[in-house]
């Protein structure tokens, strides 16, 4: 990012946060704040270890120097403004991170990533509510202002958990511990194995699917139709007090009862950002503050409405005013926002909308000016 491109942005930042109706997080005044200056970029330079008494304060000192990306801690401490083994750790918001990096996409683009997210971060919504019993009111979805979605969880049981408390939520949600094996997740994937089973029977296709995988067992057949038959024996099975595996040692059976729980498991789990739920000492956007890397707002969305909530529309913080820019010559781009599409051309000359143009300046797909 060239320097013209940096005080164009800190000039456009600096008047968002002007305007801007910001909130703080739950006790503001025990929190860690950091923030990435713009004059360090493109080194993601943290200054951090600072701590502010009111929201004015802060505003205040946003003010005085725009940042690129401002972070908070989601732990509070005693001493907030001292180095990290001083600062006295009292407890810490239990953070969900479901990101584009971490999905299981065939499609990498910025929009299909994020309506995937957005599914995503619904489904751990409901999980947290059905399986921990958090209230909706003690929970906070954010849009990161880039590729995914946060869950901040302010229920003070769960803000107390340390580490490895953390991890076995982790282990839960996604699926990968042994322990796990009679837990509500299992279930479901369990019932996702046997709808295979009887969706299969039911478009007759099932004998035609053991014979490609390569079981010729009458035996075996027989005794995977009791079990998509019976009820009693189906639902001895989801809770986990029948093994499936047992029906067959074949390699053959082994190797097809594997492919189908990884699929269920795949569609069951959720795909958090381990490393961010785990830690007790997390630094985390705040809500309000503009995405340094995509000029788009880190907010917070009502569960009630996240359905229709539209980042390329909803989050956009800047207007229309005509900008000069200067497409970078590696390639092409294109981009919907606002239910507009913008096409232009590597290395072309442009005027375009400002929050198109932030957006693309962020990104680094263009610098400012012709």
């Amino acid at each position: 990012m060239d320097e013209l491109t940096k005080a164009y942005l800190s000039k456009k930042f600096k008047e968002y946060y002007s305007k801007a109706n910001l909130t703080p997080p739950p006790d503001f005044e025990k929190r860690e704040w950091a923030f990435v200056p713009f004059e360090t970029l493109p080194d993601f330079f943290m200054q951090r270890h600072l701590s502010f008494e009111s929201l004015e304060h802060l505003k205040a000192y946003i003010l005085s120097s725009p940042p690129a990306h401002v972070f908070y801690s989601s732990a509070c401490y005693l001493k907030p403004k001292e180095p990290m083994e001083k600062k006295g750790w009292l407890y810490a918001d239990l953070i969900f991170d479901i990101d584009a990096d971490h999905l299981p996409l065939k499609d990498k683009s910025m929009e299909t990533a994020l309506k995937v997210a957005k599914k995503e971060i619904i489904r751990l919504s409901e999980i947290l509510q059905r399986d921990f019993g958090i209230s909706e009111k003690d929970m906070k979805i954010v849009f990161s202002g880039g590729r995914g979605y946060h869950i901040h969880v302010y229920d003070r049981d769960f803000q107390l958990l340390g580490s490895p408390e953390r991890r076995e939520i982790v282990d839960y949600l996604s699926i990968n511990s042994p322990t796990n094996g009679k837990s509500l997740q299992m279930a479901r994937v369990r019932k996702c194995v046997l709808a295979f089973f009887r969706n299969k029977e039911k478009e007759g296709k099932f004998t035609e699917f053991l014979k490609r995988s390569g079981i010729r067992s009458e035996r075996t057949k027989k005794d995977l139709k009791d079990l998509i038959s019976n009820k009693q024996l189906g639902r001895k099975f989801i809770r986990g007090e029948y093994d499936l595996r047992k029906i067959s040692k074949g390699k053959r059976f082994q190797n097809m009862i594997s492919r189908i729980l990884d699929v269920c498991t795949s569609k069951h789990s959720i795909h958090i950002d381990a490393p961010v739920t785990a830690d007790v000492k997390r630094l985390i956007r705040f809500p309000g503050s503009i995405h340094g890397k995509s000029g788009l707002k880190t907010m917070e969305i009502d569960l009630n409405s996240i359905e229709e909530f539209d980042p390329f529309a909803d989050a956009i913080a800047f207007g229309d005013e005509k900008v000069k820019l200067t497409i970078s010559p590696e390639k092409d781009v294109k981009i919907q926002m606002r239910g507009e599409k913008f096409r232009f051309k590597a290395g072309e000359r442009v005027t375009a909308p400002e929050f198109v143009a932030i957006h693309l300046l962020c990104r680094g797909v263009a610098r400012y000016g012709h």
